[in-house]
């Protein structure tokens, strides 16, 4: 795709892509260095380190910890990361007057800053990585800003050269090297994209990272090898252990201190974290310790429809479970090939599929779906185009194939089921998602149990 739409400036390697949450792994990254000196503490009250103010959590019943916050169990509800138009105050000052306040900014100051006591549940905080990051700046030894910190004893030596993690995100305090490959970020409502404008966080130690996936995934491999990449240890092999161990539950999955776990004791458990620069940018890093594999995603695009939708899958997720199922089907040596089609006749395949479906399976029409019917539909069947990105999809001969294999089964969901799991289908399981995405689906084909 592209970096830049109306430019035409293609999406490469090198593009330089807005982080947003992913930059957590990086604040925590800094914060366990720190422990490791001795100069923070887990589970002292951050209370001893904050400078001429208090973190103060109204409803109790204890003060917070680094842990607490580690692991988002401070209390502090969640927030919109300080966004503005404006850069910034300094960190010190928007940390300080943060917990002076009783809401955050959102919808007329009405969203409350506390929504429970300390420990009792996961909330996700902007506000509290931002406080980390101001713990990072008012304790370590050198006297370091945040962001010269994080680049000094985290990015420098593991070289990567495209990434920085600045206060503000534009050209006075992001290299020009780097500057120059930034990507333009756009908010997608359906087929329409409007390039985002700039936006500024506060709390930008919970999220300004400037980076490329090939940079980027640079953090994700010392953690794979017990902490340590281009010769250099980033934590000692038991904090890194520590820090992947579930800590708290987010949802139906598991928090260590920053990082998100998932499938736990399983062959493909992974750990990692997503991230999102609103309102352009979408991306997501895992590691995948069993399988020998990491993979770091990003994109240019914010859906502003389905962001916060439980059943919407992003691209991202496709892709990292697009890998995950390739190497567990190969290790089970059920990996198969299949005849090499267009992706136009696949996704054709999959809109015929799901026709079938639907008008034998789901209606339950007895007459017959006769031969001169399925040619027909495959004649008539036209693209709307800018639902395509301008792309044709549309191959009558796929969407035939797909009609044909599903009114070969008798059609309940068991047996599609087994049949989309099956040789007998002719793409990759893998593939199934991705086409769907291209339809501008959600999360599988209606009632085919995927």
């Amino acid at each position: 795709g592209y970096a830049d739409v109306a430019r035409k400036t293609p999406m490469t390697p090198a593009t330089v892509m807005h982080s947003g949450s992913m930059g957590k792994t990086y604040t925590g990254t800094a914060v366990m260095q720190l422990v490791e000196r001795g100069v923070l503490s887990l589970h002292d009250p951050i209370n001893q380190y904050l400078k001429g103010f208090k973190a103060v959590n109204p409803l109790g019943e204890r003060e917070i910890t680094v842990h607490d916050l580690l692991t988002h169990q401070s209390g502090l509800a969640g927030n919109d990361a300080g966004s503005d138009f404006l850069p910034p105050r300094p960190l010190q000052e928007h940390v300080r007057e943060g917990y002076g306040q009783s809401t955050f900014g959102s919808y007329a100051g009405t969203v409350p800053r506390w929504g429970a006591k300390v420990g009792e549940k996961f909330i996700y905080s902007n506000f509290g990585l931002a406080t980390l990051g101001y713990l990072v700046e008012v304790t370590n030894p050198e006297g370091l800003s945040f962001s010269e910190y994080v680049q000094k004893h985290v990015m420098d030596p593991l070289g990567m050269t495209s990434s920085q993690y600045p206060p503000v995100q534009d050209a006075r305090h992001v290299r020009p090297e780097i500057f120059a490959r930034m990507s333009t970020g756009y908010a997608l409502l359906g087929t329409v994209r409007i390039p985002t404008p700039t936006i500024y966080f506060a709390d930008h130690p919970a999220g300004t990272v400037v980076t490329t996936p090939g940079d980027h995934i640079k953090l994700l491999l010392a953690y794979l090898n017990r902490g340590s990449y281009n010769g250099y240890q980033l934590l000692k092999p038991e904090t890194v252990q520590a820090m992947l161990t579930p800590q708290s539950t987010r949802d139906a999955r598991q928090v260590g201190l920053i990082w998100m776990l998932g499938n736990q004791g399983k062959p493909d458990s992974w750990f990692g974290h997503g991230g999102a620069h609103m309102f352009g940018w979408h991306n997501d890093f895992r590691a995948y310790p069993e399988q020998d594999f990491a993979v770091a995603v990003a994109t240019n695009a914010w859906d502003m429809v389905l962001w916060g939708d439980a059943t919407w899958r992003p691209a991202y997720w496709l892709i990292e479970d697009f890998i995950s199922s390739w190497i567990t089907r190969e290790k089970a040596g059920t990996l198969r090939a299949v005849p090499r089609q267009t992706w136009a006749w696949k996704t054709s395949y999959v809109i015929g599929l799901t026709m079938a479906e639907q008008l034998k399976g789901l209606l339950a029409i007895t007459s017959p779906l006769t031969p001169a019917m399925i040619d027909t539909l495959a004649r008539q069947g036209e693209e709307y185009s800018p639902a395509a990105g301008s792309k044709r999809i549309w191959d009558p001969a796929g969407f035939r194939a797909g009609m044909e294999d599903m009114l070969s089964l008798k059609l309940t969901r068991p047996n599609i089921q087994e049949f989309v799991r099956s040789n007998r289908l002719r793409i990759l399981p893998e593939e199934v998602y991705l086409l769907v995405r291209e339809l501008r689906g959600r999360n599988g084909l209606p009632n085919v149990g995927l």
